[in-house]
């Protein structure tokens, strides 16, 4: 317990100081110290920003020596994010990132605006639909619906994928989502994708063992089996409510090419 809170303590204690050099800096280059920086902390850890995010923050800012106003803006962010209820991590993550890459605080700035508007609009989406009626999504499930975005999946595909999905289950919801932007990578049918996600969507089958689908249907396109093939089994299996280890015997794998690769031949294919 003593150790516990000597490092609660000592974190408080850390955040403090980082704040105190980066306004003595400023006097250090003779430049009146930006007192905005201590407010937008105060008015962050007022808004509910948790102490380790902006511990982080701080700790990168005088890492990269940051500009007063750049740690302002970047504080101002959390704040928003924290208002709205999003997820902290993935903002935090991309700021420490684009300074790991050298990247212009400016251009960091326009990214995390591009992400906020892109969790803006999905919630906006799943308000206006009777899935998220009465329903908070988790931010898992939030962060994998915007992760769609970000792998190539259009804003206007991700709505109407959404607006014309039938299920209550949220997380069922982001896994579908999820797979149809994996499946986009790597080129299977997107006709076919809906038909096998909206199967198990109507079905309430698309369990977390379907969290695999693209990586066996990867898998499927390199030994040469068709995607009209892959689609079938898949909604079959879906329809059905069998296992995703059913489907993947349908297509001659077992769990193991998960982990090893797959076996050669297809002579496991059941007709």
């Amino acid at each position: 317990m003593n150790q516990q809170i000597f490092r609660y303590s000592f974190t408080l204690f850390l955040a403090a100081f980082l704040v105190v050099s980066m306004v003595s800096f400023s006097y250090v280059q003779g430049q009146p110290a930006d007192w905005s920086v201590t407010g937008s902390i105060r008015a962050a850890r007022e808004a509910g920003v948790p102490e380790t995010s902006l511990n982080r923050l701080l700790m990168l800012a005088a890492d990269h020596r940051l500009e007063d106003d750049e740690v302002v803006r970047f504080v101002t962010f959390l704040q928003i994010v924290q208002t709205e209820d999003l997820p902290i991590d993935p903002f935090t993550g991309k700021i420490e990132e684009g300074l790991a890459k050298r990247i212009p605080a400016s251009s960091i700035a326009a990214a995390l605006e591009q992400k906020i508007d892109n969790y803006r609009f999905v919630k906006t989406v799943l308000a206006r639909t009777k899935t998220a009626e009465d329903q908070e999504i988790s931010h898992q499930d939030l962060n994998r619906m915007v992760g769609s975005l970000d792998a190539g999946v259009s804003r206007v595909e991700l709505a109407r994928f959404i607006q014309g999905a039938s299920t209550e289950d949220l997380s069922m919801l982001a896994r579908a989502t999820e797979s149809m932007a994996l499946l986009k990578q790597i080129r299977f049918d997107e006709s076919l994708t809906r038909e096998i996600l909206f199967t198990g969507l109507r079905r309430n089958s698309l369990t977390p063992s379907w969290d695999y689908l693209a990586r066996v249907v990867a898998t499927a396109k390199r030994r040469q089996i068709s995607d009209d093939e892959i689609a079938s089994a898949a909604r079959e299996a879906l329809e059905m409510n069998r296992s995703f280890a059913d489907f993947m015997a349908d297509l001659g794998f077992t769990p193991r090419d998960l982990r090893h690769g797959p076996a050669a031949g297809r002579s496991g294919r059941r007709d």
